[in-house]
Parts: C-alpha cells; structure tokens; sequence
C-alpha cells in the first residue's frame, strides 16, 4: 500500500489516496469485497490556527493509559491493579504542577477500573478512548475494527459517565494501508483523532503527514485529527512527541523542539504512559526477557523529573482547552 499527495482538490485541500500495491493486499487492507477495485481516498483540509488568548494553556499533556504488560507483552493477560497505582503517580505531578490533562484510556482499564477512570473526570481531566484489547488496528478488518472502536468508546463512557468524542489508537496504528479506519472512527461518533504519528518510524507512522491540525474527510465523513509533536528543521523531522523519545532524546533536545513548534503557530500535543513513571514495574516481570526489560526501562529513572520540568517550562492542559486557545470547536 502506498499513499500519494495529489493536487488540490480545493482552497486548502490536498487529495490522498491510497492505492493497491496488489489487489489481494488491499481488499485484505480496506476489508472491501472481493473484486472491488476502488482506492480509499481522503481529503486533507487546513484549520486556521490563531492562538487568542495566551494565558490559556497553549500545549496538550496526553497520558495513554493502559497496563504495561496487558499491553506489551500478552493481549490476554488481565488488567492489574498497578495501572491505577502509576495513574496516581501521574496525578501527583500534576496536582503539584498545577496542570490537567487529556487521558486516553484503554476500554480494558475502564472495564477493571471503572472508578478510575470517574476519579479523573472528578478531578477535572479529559477523557479519551485508547483502543480495548490494545491489538492493533492495522491488522483488524472492517468487522473487527467497527466492534473495537465501538467496545472502546461504550466502555469508557459508561465509567466516566461522560460523552466521549476523542481517540488514539493504540501504538498509532492508523497507517496509510489502513486510512479508512479513521471513516469507522466518525461512524463510530468520534470526533477528534490523535492516531497518526506524521512521520516513519520503525513500527508505525506515515511519511509527510501534516504536522498541525487539520480536517481528515471524504464523502461521508468528517473527523479533526491532531498528530502529536513532532519539530521540523526543513525536510528533518524530530519527534519529540513523548514516550521513549521523552526518555532517549538530549532533554535539550526535546525542549528546544517544543519551542520550535510553538514558534511555527502550532500546538505541541505530547503523550505519555502511566507505568514509565514507575522505573521499578518491570523488576515485576522476570520472565520477560532482559533485553525487553531493558528497552522497556531505560531513561525511568528520569522520567518523572523531565516531565515535571517541561510542565513548568511550557503552559499545558487538556487537549480540549489547547484547541479552544488555538480557534479549534
């Protein structure tokens, strides 16, 4: 599968579409009938940023909150209590720097923990859907994906008894080979996505994606996605969006890009995991091979403290609040 920019369709618009590299491949990708031929085809479509009122945060702090083992490990494994605890690690922090956040949680986690995820909303959080099973959505068909997403979005709605309209999938599986989950997301009454990761990594991302926000649509659907930080030094691209680079990058490094994006009238949404607050967790699993154990743990020890350093560097809150101060509904 392969994606291609075309020329634009309209003021602001630029045509993607992704085609078959061979027939079977894509029928299996887009989950269509056999035989049909037609490519899946979305419209990229520019939002005016404009930052109104800088004293409303100007950042979004993202925690995908899932179990580390339940995730990473063994699909099949059940969730543990120890999500709720490294949770409460994360609240700590931001209780102390004064900052809320935007905390996509796995339907897994809701199910087991459902007062979890009600003690966030209380505490004045956002609430997103991080996926159910923590499979990839890139390897589901239509079928699957439709009772994923709609499990995700029941789940965690039925916990924090809040209407939930925001997404990330899990491991930022929405690639090019399957777009047309982003049309299930909307059907699926989702409205924002934060799944592409707009640059290639080893295990996912899509090359030349937009950086800023923007409107993802075709014919009969709608949906804003906001990819997550990534800086931009003419065609090099930095990610600087959280996780393991947040725990391997030069913290100059990531600071430094931060400010690049804000410089460019852009948000910078960074994300995060509960148990990379916790450098101890993985001494828990001795089975689980070192060299797993090690790439897991390395750059812990520090997370806690870069995280708490940039929150009182940069001004960050809730994805919701960051898109209102950037003009976004």
């Amino acid at each position: 599968m392969t994606a291609r920019a075309e020329a634009p369709t309209a003021e602001g618009a630029e045509l993607l579409s992704v085609e078959a590299t061979s027939g079977r491949d894509y029928r299996r990708a887009a989950a269509l009938p056999e035989g049909d031929p037609r490519p899946f085809s979305v419209r990229l479509v520019d939002v005016p940023l404009v930052s109104s009122d800088r004293t409303y945060p100007l950042h979004a702090l993202t925690v995908d909150v899932e179990d580390w083992y339940q995730s990473c490990v063994d699909y099949e494994a059940p969730i543990s209590g120890r999500v709720v605890r490294n949770v409460d690690r994360v609240l700590g922090i931001l209780d102390e720097c004064g900052v809320k956040g935007t905390f996509f949680v796995q339907g897994k986690v809701a199910e087991a923990f459902p007062g979890l995820v009600r003690a966030l909303v209380d505490e004045g959080h956002e609430v997103g859907a991080h996926g159910y099973s923590h499979r990839p959505l890139f390897a589901m068909n239509a079928r699957e994906l439709r009772d994923e997403l709609a499990q995700a979005k029941q789940t965690v709605e039925d916990a924090a008894g809040t209407p939930v309209t925001a997404f990330r999938a899990q491991d930022f599986s929405i690639l090019a080979r399957n777009l047309w989950a982003l049309e299930t997301l909307a059907e699926t009454g989702f409205e924002i996505d934060s799944s592409i990761f707009p640059m290639r990594s080893r295990n996912y991302g899509i090359p030349n994606w937009r950086l800023d926000p923007h409107y993802v649509e075709a014919d009969g659907f709608r949906i804003l996605e906001v990819p997550v930080a990534i800086s931009s030094f003419g065609p090099v691209r930095i990610p600087v969006a959280g996780g393991g680079y947040f725990r391997l990058l030069p913290f100059s490094v990531i600071r430094s890009g931060l400010r690049s994006i804000g410089a460019a009238g852009r948000p910078a949404i960074v994300y995060c995991h509960p148990y990379e607050f916790n450098p101890d967790e993985l001494a828990s699993y001795p089975a689980v091979s070192r060299k797993l154990r090690y790439s897991q743990g390395i750059g812990r020890g520090a997370f806690s403290t870069r995280i708490t350093t940039l929150l009182r560097t940069f001004t960050f809150g809730t994805m919701a609040e960051v898109l209102k101060t950037w003009g976004l509904p």
